[in-house]
């Protein structure tokens, strides 16, 4: 009997569940898309949720922020909202959040963003999947910020993060991995989704800080096969989800962020019909692809992280007929859901310009003293080496959004770029001239054709 359950047609299915140890147990019944049915999916990633709880907005938790990244950390709570409003207006029929959940770990982040996940999905009547992330677990850096002082507090276990977000992919997988949190899920009967834990945090503790880099053990690799028969015995297309990028995403940074021996999971996800992958860590937007000598190819799409600027997710709707994937991103709404809430806060009802201000500032205030510190740039004056740092503050702008194929032309035609370009060799006019001969394609605009099943 088809059930309609806001608006979407489902059917209950019974699923067979394989424990960790192999065996077959009966889950109770979930609810799926079914077949022929179009499928929306936001793909997020690097939320890196920190609970209220844990901050008092004082000297230390204000210093913190200003030697990070560009996360918004202490607007972590409402940018959250404003997702679950974007997810509330929209209701697609599934999200995924690929890792790096919570700030650092912390035990009281990952259970408030629980809270909040359980209300979205409540709200909505979208499925949440979530995979863990090289900051989730195990995290010697889990803190808490009171007046001058960074204070440590509890971090959760593998064990742990599975029970947490029981209902947020682990509770209706179809398999789960032995040897990792990965998990096959089935958001509806054509398309699934492989969730693959990338991340590695068993030496977290004696290391003194997160593991950066990540891989899949063999074991996991031939797990990746059983889900792949399981998925073409039932006609089924799969997506790959993991936290570390698939294929190099970036010229400056690769090490660490690449998965370690991509080309054996690369192999495993073609041979299991799988042409598109979703990742984060590298916090940025970009989309790259990899062809194999028998013209078989795989995408790897790189969202950027909704914690930092410019805070947008990725829109993935499957259509049966046609078999294809179409990407495309979208901002945050912060501006939109700041209104409807009612707040007076001016940073949140401007949020987008707030956002890429600070963003900008946070990247050209450091090159700028930088430069200044630094006698090899002695010749230049004070308006100089300020259009210096701002071109390198745009250049972020442009790799984190991942926007060149549209703005790059703008800043190469700039005064303070042509002064890199004349600039002394090194380090700083290398990466400024690398950022800006980035190659110019869309990492905002994809469409996949899936293989015959």
């Amino acid at each position: 009997m088809q059930i309609s359950v806001r608006g979407m047609a489902v059917l209950p299915l019974l699923l067979l569940l394989y424990s960790c140890s192999g065996e077959e147990k009966l889950q109770a019944p979930q609810y799926r898309i079914q077949s022929g049915q179009e499928l929306s999916i936001f793909t997020t990633t690097d939320t890196h949720y920190l609970s209220g709880s844990l901050t008092d907005n004082g000297p230390a938790f204000n210093r913190f922020i200003a030697a990070g990244d560009g996360k918004q950390l202490c607007y972590s709570e409402e940018m959250l909202d404003a997702f679950g409003y974007d997810i509330e207006t929209q209701r697609p029929g599934a999200v995924i959040i690929s890792g790096d959940l919570t700030n650092n770990g912390e035990q009281a982040s990952h259970l408030d963003l629980a809270k909040h996940l359980q209300t979205i999905e409540e709200a909505s009547g979208t499925q949440i999947y979530v995979i863990p992330g090289n900051h989730d677990i195990r995290n010697p850096w889990a803190r808490q910020f009171k007046g001058q002082r960074q204070e440590p507090v509890a971090s959760v276990t593998a064990e742990k993060f599975r029970k947490i977000y029981s209902a947020f992919g682990y509770g209706e997988a179809l398999l789960q991995d032995k040897d990792s949190l990965s998990y096959l899920a089935a958001p509806s009967d054509d398309l699934w989704l492989l969730m693959l834990d990338t991340s590695q945090y068993s030496k977290n503790k004696e290391l003194g800080h997160p593991q950066l880099d990540g891989r899949l053990s063999s074991t996991t690799l031939k797990w990746i096969d059983q889900c792949g028969k399981l998925a073409a015995d039932n006609g089924a297309q799969i997506v790959a989800v993991m936290h570390h990028s698939l294929l190099d995403h970036s010229e400056f940074i690769r090490e660490g962020f690449t998965v370690n021996d991509n080309d054996q999971i690369i192999h495993a996800l073609i041979q299991n019909g799988i042409t598109a992958a979703f990742s984060g860590h590298i916090h940025i937007q970009d989309i790259r692809t990899y062809q194999r000598k028998d013209g078989k190819n795989i995408y790897d799409i790189a969202n950027s992280a909704l914690s930092v600027y410019p805070h947008q997710y990725g829109i993935l709707k499957y259509t049966p007929r046609s078999q294809t994937l179409d990407y495309s991103t979208t901002k945050l709404n912060v501006e939109l859901w700041a209104a409807a809430s009612g707040t007076t806060d001016s940073r949140l009802l401007h949020f987008n310009s707030y956002s890429e201000e600070s963003f900008h500032r946070l990247s050209s205030d450091r090159v700028y003293a930088e430069l200044v510190n630094n006698k090899d740039y002695g010749r230049y004056t004070e308006p100089e080496l300020q259009a210096m740092a701002h071109v390198v503050g745009r250049l972020n702008e442009i790799y984190f959004a991942g926007t060149a194929y549209t703005d790059i032309a703008d800043v190469i035609a700039s005064a303070g770029y042509r002064l890199w370009q004349d600039a002394p060799s090194g380090g700083l006019r290398s990466y400024v001239v690398g950022m800006a001969g980035r190659e110019l394609r869309d990492n905002h605009r994809l469409q996949v054709t899936l293989p015959e099943r």
